[in-house]
């Protein structure tokens, strides 16, 4: 009896209790997002053996648990490197040795178990058919940043969530057509590699200043959603487009959906009892399918907003920025380049967000919602040019004539925001798809992003 004591203190110390570190998969995130991890890891040289069936970790048959074991086995593998418990925020390192049973998790390299070449992605159910998107192994790559990746390398680019998208690094993974580049720089996100090319085969009254919509509101912060992508090109810019932003005198952003992780109008729709319809003609609209004016015309009959409303509004959901934004504006304006908000919302509703990033009112372009004398919705000013298609284009153009600013660049997600590329207005188009990924405005970018960390650091 006292020998069985012994050996279960043993194996409860083997198995919950070590020092060690392991990288295990974050809790809460979608079975398609761990599926991805699951992908990239056992393709850029995990061992996921153990995980097939019939395996000694293939059960428990979830892609949470086979996810856990393949970027432990890539993590160990790198020697626990910086960097490589990443997986663009799905996966971090833990001190509770995640093993069980049959199946011990690897705590160092030479646990993590031979690097075998296999056809097929572990699955988390018994497979009926073979699996037809193969991987083969390789020594370098992976979804963090390891330090044996620095030199000449191929890379694909396309095929992973938006924070991936930047440089996905693992090469002989999926038979694509593949870009040639060197690595000259590395941080500790695939958001900020730079990549350089080598020899190798995108009666009314306003209520514009009504006081108690210009007060400063705190923000907050919503984390980044991954989804997939198939672009290729624009991810990674040239190095005209990095000389162009690096020589930008003038930066115009959208707000929803870029400054701001919301739509606006969706959000004060949803609010006031009528946001799936809303919703609907807001995607229209950014896609470009509908005249803008009609889309704002529609949205804004659905619900009517009244002036007592959007205060309300206001008052319960202050503005939630886009991670980044605030960082880079204050880089932005410290370089001494101007920054603007030319959006189809509302000034109501963005002057806080103005007010928030130290931007001066007189640099807004936007629509104003007009209210009758008891504060009812009467409509909204026509007469602003973000009100109608091309406006932010003829925004842009206005803002150069008067500024003779020699070069300047719009950022947003939008078809409209694109529009505002064109001879007189902005010179680079940058496509900010953190929040909404609209493949028609993404595929024409000059740099698609999908944070703004690659525009912060380009600047230093």
């Amino acid at each position: 009896m006292a020998v069985v004591v012994v050996l279960a203190v043993i194996l409860l110390a083997m198995v919950g209790h070590s020092s060690g570190a392991w990288c295990v998969c974050r809790e809460g995130l979608s079975e398609a997002m761990l599926q991805k991890t699951l992908d990239y890891a056992c393709g850029a040289g995990a061992d996921c053996g153990p995980i097939h069936q019939n395996g000694p970790c293939f059960n428990p048959n979830t892609v949470k648990s086979h996810c856990s074991y393949a970027v432990n086995s890539f993590f160990q593998k790198k020697g626990q490197s910086q960097g490589t418990c990443d997986f663009a925020g799905t996966a971090t390192v833990s001190a509770s040795d995640p093993s069980y049973t049959s199946c011990p998790f690897p705590a160092s390299a030479s646990g993590s178990g031979t690097t075998t070449p296999v056809t097929t992605t572990p699955s988390t159910r018994v497979p009926t058919t073979t699996n037809t998107r193969p991987y083969t192994s390789s020594t370098g790559g992976g979804l963090g940043i390891p330090s044996d990746l620095i030199g000449n390398c191929c890379f694909l680019v396309g095929l992973a969530a938006p924070s991936l998208m930047e440089a996905l690094i693992t090469s002989r993974v999926v038979p694509l057509r593949i870009l040639c580049r060197k690595l000259s720089s590395v941080s500790a996100d695939f958001s900020c590699l730079e990549f350089k090319r080598y020899p190798c085969r995108s009666g009314r009254v306003s209520v514009m200043n009504h006081p108690k919509l210009l007060r400063p509101v705190t923000a907050s912060v919503q984390p980044q959603e991954l989804s997939a992508l198939a672009h290729e090109g624009n991810i990674v810019p040239s190095k005209e487009i990095l000389d162009l932003w690096r020589d930008v005198e003038a930066v115009c952003f959208d707000v929803d959906s870029t400054v701001c992780v919301d739509e606006g109008i969706d959000e004060l729709a949803e609010f006031c009892g009528a946001g799936k319809a809303v919703a609907e003609w807001t995607a229209r609209a950014m896609g470009g399918s509908v005249p803008f004016e009609e889309a704002l015309a529609a949205r804004l009959s659905l619900f009517k907003p009244s002036l007592s409303k959007i205060e309300e509004y206001l008052q319960k959901r202050p503005p939630r920025l886009s991670p980044g934004i605030e960082e880079l504006v204050k880089k932005l304006r410290a370089n001494k380049i101007d920054v603007y908000l030319i959006s189809g919302g509302f000034r109501q509703m963005i002057n806080p967000v103005a007010s928030i990033l130290g931007i001066p009112r007189e640099n807004i372009f936007a629509n104003n919602i007009l209210f009758g004398n008891s504060g009812e919705f009467v409509g909204f000013d026509e007469n602003e040019p973000t009100s109608r298609s091309g406006g932010k284009a003829k925004a842009v153009q206005q803002i150069r004539e008067a500024r003779l600013y020699k070069t300047m660049a719009m950022i947003g997600d939008g078809a409209t925001d694109l529009e505002a590329r064109k001879p007189g207005g902005a010179d680079l188009f940058i496509c900010y798809a953190g929040v909404q990924l609209r493949e028609a405005v993404a595929a024409q970018a000059d740099w698609l992003i999908f944070k703004f960390e690659p525009l912060l650091n380009s600047l230093d």
